[in-house]
């Protein structure tokens, strides 16, 4: 595992949502805005540091919220609001370099896809839970509120059962997607779901940027402890690549995450890899 003496670039890299691209945690957002944070913010933390089920969770969290799909919408603000501050110079680095970029979120689908497009992330490569509503909720009978039969008051009914709502069931929607891109890849992620779909890719970066979980600290092959994704463009690429960067508008990123992963806020599972990965 260790015995490679260059860095190796990839070729894929997929990102989490929420806690990872953006700061904050969708549902549990949802759940300020209607007086119940704290109640699903354990709820979301359980599941995230691997304390229950993912699954045991998800539905219980939207029933007790049924938000509507004005406010699923609005969510999608609160993450462009919210987002990493590099987060779409870095997938924008990444492409130019022809990468591919995935997003693959176990929050909401109708939120995290725009998210992900006004990121630069093409919808097909993104993945999330949709979602139906309840026709009959709302004011229902006002033809007014009915723009293209997507009524803003309509209220959650029920969410798709696939297996971003498991805990370890991202592992099997990675593997669906990689399987048609070639390449060696890369996954970023806060959870313990994102954790678990570590054997579908070559490397997991644990991202800590935003809530430090030590069960993905402890290990994640190479851990993010800053607020920043400048260093998964410097690990994503080797000395090539990073030269084609240096003559782009992408060399101060590039510089921050070579400086970056040069310091304690970066660590990795195997020591030597750090000085692999400064020098490409």
């Amino acid at each position: 595992m260790t015995a490679f003496k260059k860095w190796i670039p990839f070729r894929q890299i997929f990102f989490d949502c929420d806690s990872t691209l953006s700061a904050v945690e969708g549902i549990d957002e949802l759940a300020r805005a209607k007086g119940l944070f704290d109640e699903v913010q354990r709820l979301t933390n359980a599941a995230m540091d691997g304390e229950v089920h993912l699954e045991s969770v998800y539905d219980r969290r939207l029933q007790l919220l049924r938000p509507t799909r004005g406010e699923i919408r609005r969510l999608e603000q609160t993450y462009r609001e919210t987002v990493i501050p590099d987060a779409a110079a870095v997938i924008a680095a990444l492409q130019f370099l022809g990468k591919t970029v995935f997003i693959v979120s176990g929050g909401l689908l109708p939120a995290v896809r725009p998210f992900g497009e006004w990121l630069g992330v093409p919808a097909e490569n993104i993945r999330a839970v949709d979602v139906e509503y309840n026709s009959l909720s709302g004011e229902w009978w006002d033809y007014r509120k009915d723009r293209w039969g997507e009524r803003p008051d309509v209220q959650y009914l029920k969410h798709d059962e696939g297996p971003l709502v498991q805990s370890t069931g991202k592992i099997d929607v990675v593997r669906r997607l990689h399987g048609e891109h070639p390449g060696r890849r890369l996954l970023v992620g806060d959870g313990i779901s994102d954790l678990a779909a570590r054997p579908a890719v070559d490397r997991f970066i644990g991202f800590g940027g935003v809530v430090r979980r030590e069960a993905v600290a402890r290990a994640a092959d190479i851990f993010i402890a800053v607020p920043e994704l400048s260093p998964v463009l410097a690990l994503a690429t080797n000395a090539a690549e990073r030269t084609r960067l240096n003559d782009s508008q992408f060399a101060a990123l590039l510089a921050r995450g070579l400086e970056l992963l040069a310091s304690a806020q970066i660590s990795f599972a195997h020591p030597e890899w750090r000085d692999l990965a400064v020098r490409g």
